[in-house]
């Protein structure tokens, strides 16, 4: 077998079209949609029109969950492409751009691990392009990453930030200066995206695979890591030391948001296995390969490659099950050192178990594009009525437009789907470009066909407009209650309405916005407090805003 090359079923082209596929449709084309990207357009809206770049805020108040590094690249793409898009589409473009320097960065990082991999023999070793093809494809192929690639979170930039690190961790043994400014960089870049805490378990398999790889206890690795510390420090140290000089309290507000506070919970068993349940559909199919890896590599454990990734997704691994940070996004930064130890052995997988996992995806994701397809159908013209009659009663008012520019590019995209199927050669590798494939399929039909509908549902617009609308002239401060702060930011972001909380509000406001749910009794404020509006968007039958007046005391 020797001078075989292993190669995945997709040539450069190919790829390069199918990660555009799977990345650009949904970035733009619709408003903020809440939580994580209406809470992150509307920081970054603020940074690009008030021109205070220190302080991250949301709607006039002091931001504390993230760092400010993601909002800066958004505020400077809303500030460069205004006047030829949305400002919300402009930042989700920022956000699009961090997660295809992840991709970059992974494939050189898988480039970089296997010219240092002493588990390949001359008879079995693919290519390095194929490796880095293999760690892409398996991190675009993970279920739970798909949507949240495509909101304006922060998480993108700190994915981008790990993915740089690790690719520093590749160069290690053989080029220690590059690895060194790009281990403090990326560590930096991801600090700066959100806090100290979500680099300390990269930190910590740095020095574990320093303690158990012998090839790291060498004059390079002390290169590349002493390097390291020093390109990271002034990233740790500058944005910190501005926001002291600034203001004390909301330097302590951002380190207890993403200090070592959070990590003051007890190990939970209940939250272990509520965080495992969840990764199992949010990281497949890239667990199961990465547990094939650590099988096949469980008396060879003196590989960078696979000591770093493990050490870094257990370490991560209890970070969540400690903060219990609520929500999916904490767990995104564990897919890196999955694909990363998956990528290693998609050649090796047997293959039945590859070819049941391919055509798994195939099936799967081609009955996913026919329901899209009959979905579509539906809305355009009322055929199959059932389904029709559903669509249009989970969106009340919705009326369709046909376009004829989606939906030729729909008919393009699975045609490829289609054409990936028949031709695709029955090797190994197939699975995750099945996989990754498939995702872009459901995820660009989505977008291109149904976009319309879901946006007539998921869009503050017409609910901040009417509550303008509806506002007295020369009305004052508004005073909210139980308004979310994804709320909070659209109000913001649509019609210029900053509400103040009451658990911050210094003043007396004579409007009070008030969040409810539909579906329980009106909570009026009070006899002094009269109702004069109240909306939500269509469709959306739990949640009701409120908005009253206090009516003059009488003399």
């Amino acid at each position: 077998m020797s001078g075989v090359r292993i190669t995945l079923p997709l040539a450069r082209i190919p790829l390069l079209i199918l990660v555009a596929i799977w990345l650009l449709p949904g970035l733009i084309g619709h408003d903020p949609w809440k939580n994580d990207d209406a809470i992150g357009i509307g920081v970054a809206h603020w940074f690009a029109s008030h021109g205070d770049w220190l302080l991250p805020r949301l709607a006039g108040e002091h931001y504390a969950d993230d760092a400010p590094l993601f909002y800066w690249i958004a505020a400077v793409f809303a500030k460069l492409l205004g006047g030829l898009i949305a400002q919300h589409d402009a930042v989700r473009l920022a956000a699009g751009a961090c997660v295809a320097l992840t991709l970059a960065f992974l494939y050189l990082a898988g480039r970089a691990f296997h010219q240092q991999d002493p588990h390949d023999s001359d008879s079995h070793r693919d290519d390095g392009r194929s490796r880095g093809d293999g760690v892409m494809l398996l991190f675009m192929g993970c279920t739970g990453l798909l949507a949240h690639a495509h909101e304006a979170v922060s998480e993108t930039a700190l994915l981008a930030g790990l993915a740089g690190a690790y690719y520093g961790a590749g160069l290690v043994e053989k080029r220690p200066y590059v690895a060194a400014l790009a281990l403090g960089c990326g560590l930096g870049a991801a600090f700066l995206a959100s806090d100290i805490i979500n680099i300390l378990p990269f930190i910590i398999g740095l020095l574990t695979t320093t303690v158990l790889v012998r090839d790291w206890r060498s004059r390079n690795a002390a290169i590349a890591l002493g390097g390291a510390a020093l390109v990271l420090a002034p990233w740790l140290a500058i944005w910190p030391a501005l926001l002291y000089a600034r203001s004390p309290a909301m330097l302590a507000a951002w380190l207890h948001k993403g200090g070592p506070a959070v990590l003051a919970h007890a190990p939970n068993l209940a939250a272990f296995g509520q965080e495992l349940a969840t990764l199992a559909w949010f990281a497949w199919p890239a667990w199961p390969i990465a547990l094939w890896a650590l099988w096949l590599y469980r008396r060879k454990p003196n590989s960078a490659g696979v000591v770093l990734p493990l050490v870094t997704l257990i370490a991560g691994m209890a970070l969540v099950v400690l903060a219990r940070t609520p929500g999916e996004l904490p767990l995104l930064p564990l897919l890196l050192p999955l694909a990363l130890l998956g990528a290693q052995v998609l050649r090796d997988l047997r293959r039945g178990a590859a070819n049941s996992l391919a055509w798994f995806g195939a099936m799967t994701f081609t009955l996913l594009g026919g329901i899209i397809w009959i979905g579509y159908v539906a809305i355009q013209t009322g055929y199959p009525p059932r389904v029709a009659a559903n669509a249009l009663r989970i969106e009340p008012g919705f009326v369709a437009h046909f376009a004829w520019l989606p939906f030729l590019a729909a008919v393009v995209i699975t045609l490829a789907w289609l054409a990936l199927i028949l031709r695709s050669k029955n090797a190994a590798q197939r699975c995750v470009t099945f996989w990754a494939a498939g995702l872009a399929l459901f995820w660009s039909l989505t977008m291109l066909l149904w976009l319309p509908w879901i946006e007539h549902g998921k869009s503050y617009r017409p609910v901040a407009l009417s509550l303008l609308a509806h506002l007295p002239r020369q009305h004052g401060c508004i005073g909210s209650r139980g308004l979310g702060e994804a709320q909070r930011a659209v109000l913001d972001y649509h019609a210029d309405i900053v509400t103040e909380r009451n658990a911050t509000r210094r003043r007396d406001c004579a409007l009070l916005l008030v969040q409810d749910n539909a579906r329980e009794p009106e909570r009026n404020p009070g006899p002094a407090w009269k109702k004069i509006w109240e909306g939500n968007r269509a469709g959306d039958r739990t949640e009701k805003l409120r908005l009253y007046a206090k009516e003059p005391s009488k003399p």
